[in-house]
């Protein structure tokens, strides 16, 4: 790779009840200079290219943000976390535009509205045989990724780990239900109340809201189609640990009451 080009990463840490239940490490590198932001405040520096840097997420974790700068070449961005999540098409970019010019610091925030920008696209996983070569710290299924646009200089890119922390925070519903960074790509099974075709989770929130039976609801995150499956839960996790389990394109929410 060629070090004449930059990466600028960006970890947003909020403290709510959707929180970790351990400390888990990010593992990032980038196409030149990465610097790292806790709480919106930097945290570290690396100017060594295609070098895994090593970053600790503490509990409460909800959103991880990355700027990427590019003056030679189309920007992207490679990374994992210690818990099996990895860069990929369920990041949401974005190139740089007008309104992020004006509002540059905004974007950085938790609860930023980033319903309007794109699924990342993905180039080459992390293997030998692309052309980047495989980069040491990061897993193999880690995917470099980008926006479909050309010609642009900085990359935004979001990985929200609870769907519901923007829309909670805007209703004032904080704390009434909760996913953590460990219940993506997790739900819970054999224990329905019912089943939706909804638009996003908030709306899936609301049917559970609506039933005094659901104590908890699995939300498809990934999916391509315009709408998500919503599956209302009889029980939480806690109370049938057994039917909790992996699934992934799944998060698992429950009530926090």
């Amino acid at each position: 790779m060629n070090s004449n080009f930059g990466l600028l990463f960006l970890l947003i840490v909020p403290f709510s009840s959707a929180e970790t239940t351990k400390q888990l490490e990010a593992n990032l590198t980038c196409y030149g200079e990465l610097s790292f932001f806790l709480n919106g405040k930097q945290f570290g520096r690396n100017d060594q290219t295609n070098i895994t840097s090593t970053y600790s997420l503490k509990p409460g974790t909800e959103v991880l943000a990355v700027r990427c700068r590019n003056y030679r070449h189309k920007p992207w961005i490679l990374g994992s976390v210690s818990n099996g999540l990895v860069t990929d098409t369920r990041w949401k970019c974005t190139s740089l535009q007008e309104h992020l010019k004006k509002n540059n610091l905004f974007w950085r925030n938790p609860y930023f509205d980033d319903s309007q920008w794109a699924q990342a696209i993905a180039k080459f996983s992390n293997q030998e045989a692309n052309p980047w070569g495989k980069v040491l710290g990061i897993r193999d299924e880690a995917l470099w990724i980008s926006t479909a646009d050309e010609n642009h200089t900085r990359l935004f890119c979001r990985r929200r780990l609870s769907d519901l922390s923007l829309k909670r925070a805007k209703d004032s519903l904080m704390g009434m239900f909760q996913a953590t960074i460990d219940d993506v790509d997790h739900a819970l099974l054999h224990r329905p109340r019912s089943q939706h075709e909804v638009g996003d989770v908030m709306q899936c929130f609301k049917k559970c809201q609506g039933d005094s039976q659901c104590h908890s609801f699995n939300f498809e995150h990934d999916s391509v189609l315009p709408t998500r499956k919503c599956e209302l839960n009889d029980a939480t996790k806690g109370q049938d640990p057994v039917n909790y389990v992996r699934r992934p394109g799944y998060t698992y929410y429950e009530n926090a009451e």
